[in-house]
């Protein structure tokens, strides 16, 4: 159906034609007291028939200010032209002119009423003080507690700083970042092929060091296959620290 707008300014025109079928009127038209509220009741009575509206809390939407609805001398005709829209379509013949309505649900709450979105739930974290990088032996002090919000990874950070013991960042960590599990693991306390100091006998009255070549690598508290530096032995020990170990 091809839509008609008001003979008037090419601006009006250009709005009448951007706001898309919401109106169609003969002119001339005639300002009348009460038209558009009585339009209003008979367009809400028959959206209690119509299928598409039943059971629904309506309200007309208004049309634009600068109308003026011009009174209709016959029953007017309603129908829902475009199911697919919530618009109902007002006809009359006498004077001759048309009209879209869009229904609305119900009244729109007050500002008062209105349910504020909760803030979001802050968590305890642990963020980096400073330029942190792949492979920095971690330590409690590099680190201290702020709060934020965490959605989705509330589990997946850090919070203990016990926790921050023999461990290694495995990417870089940029300052106030929270510390996530995923950013550390097991740090390599002992490399194959460094010098190693071996410690024995430690808690049995006496105590022997030595020296020896790490011919795998390890984290604390595991054990590693040693050679003797100078006897060119092999022994294994357990790591106790940065190139430390010690014989059971």
């Amino acid at each position: 159906m091809q839509m008609l707008c008001p003979k008037i300014s090419d601006t009006y025109r250009t709005q009448c034609l951007r706001w898309g079928a919401v109106f169609v009127l003969s002119l001339p038209w005639a300002a009348q007291a009460g038209a558009f509220e009585d339009l209003e009741q008979e367009v809400l009575r028959w959206a209690q028939t119509a299928p598409a509206f039943q059971g629904r809390n309506l309200r007309v939407a208004p049309p634009d200010s600068r109308i003026n609805l011009q009174t209709c001398q016959q029953k007017l005709q309603l129908d829902q032209p475009f199911p697919v829209q919530p618009s109902v379509r007002v006809r009359c013949s006498q004077p001759q002119w048309q009209l879209f309505v869009t229904l609305t649900n119900g009244s729109e709450p007050s500002a008062l009423n209105r349910v504020a979105p909760a803030a979001p739930a802050l968590h305890k974290v642990l963020v980096a003080k400073e330029m942190l990088k792949r492979g920095t032996l971690l330590s409690p002090a590099m680190f201290v507690e702020a709060e934020m919000p965490l959605p989705g990874m509330e589990n997946q950070v850090i919070v203990d700083p016990k926790l921050l013991v023999n461990v290694e960042l495995v990417r870089d960590l940029t300052p106030n970042s929270p510390l996530r599990t995923y950013d550390v693991k097991a740090a390599v306390m002992v490399r194959r092929g460094q010098e190693v100091q071996v410690s024995a006998g430690q808690g049995q009255g006496f105590l022997i060091t030595l020296r020896a070549e790490a011919l795998q690598d390890g984290g604390f508290g595991e054990q590693v296959r040693l050679k003797n530096s100078e006897s060119g032995r092999s022994l294994v020990a357990v790591i106790t620290g940065p190139n430390t170990a010690r014989v059971r």
